[in-house]
């Protein structure tokens, strides 16, 4: 029991650890605002590729491994099982980060029935849900200081208060938060399609308010991907009607 625990203690902390870490500038090293900041928060979790997940997985589940082989081997044998430990966290932790296949065996290893698999599978959706509908509303607020900034740039360049060159250095910022939206939904929708497909491998056989409540988050999910979307390019219609090529 206290090495399961230890086990638990020792993920969280490993995870909390990878994942503290927060932008506070942008393009060309400027201050990001307070809202800039809260996008990068709530988008920060979707920014990886599969590949960085598994990466990104494997370094937690090293420190993991590495913290529970020092919190419950004895001291002759706290050196190899931290190694041991380590090792088999890398593998676990690229599992997790890894895609459908791994997510689904996750599940399966942790749920014995597809109830409680989709029950699950259902709850992380929920929370990606959540976690979506903040990160659109950090969105929509930067979006709107976005078109201002596009305002104001423009009304400056054409009184002649700044020139092109630093007209593009203060679009800078409005192009890298645009790209940071692109690749944040990119990795959304490959999210979206996980679950998807993981739902797809697990229903048959489950009771049917079970697969009608997971469709109707990953209904959700899509919706809210849009929404942002939408947001997005509404901010690229605006940039390619500015002064500033």
């Amino acid at each position: 029991m206290m090495r399961k625990s230890a086990k638990a203690v020792a993920l969280s902390l490993s995870v909390s650890l990878l994942l503290s870490a927060c932008q506070t500038t942008g393009a060309n090293n400027r201050p990001l605002t307070p809202a800039e900041q809260r996008m990068r928060e709530q988008a920060d979790i979707y920014n990886q590729t599969i590949f960085e997940g598994a990466a990104t997985g494997c370094a937690a589940g090293i420190l993991a491994g590495i913290l529970i082989g020092a919190t419950t081997s004895s001291k002759k044998n706290k050196g190899k099982n931290m190694l041991v430990d380590g090792a088999i966290g890398c593998v676990a932790g690229a599992a997790i980060g890894g895609g459908v296949g791994a997510y689904v065996a996750d599940k399966q290893e942790k749920y014995a029935s597809r109830e409680e698999q989709l029950d699950a599978m259902i709850t992380d959706v929920k929370g990606e849900n959540q976690r979506l509908a903040g990160l659109v509303t950090a969105t929509q607020q930067v979006i709107v200081a976005d078109k201002a900034r596009i305002d104001q740039i423009d009304k400056d360049l054409a009184a002649g208060k700044i020139t092109m060159a630093q007209a593009k250095e203060k679009m800078a910022a409005v192009d890298d938060n645009k790209s940071y939206l692109d690749n944040t939904i990119t990795e959304l929708r490959k999210r979206h399609s996980t679950y998807a497909e993981a739902a797809g491998q697990v229903e048959r056989g489950a009771a049917k308010n079970k697969v009608a409540a997971m469709n109707q988050e990953i209904t959700t999910l899509e919706k809210q991907i849009a929404q942002l979307e939408a947001e997005r390019d509404s901010l690229a219609q605006r940039r390619t009607v500015s002064r500033v090529g």
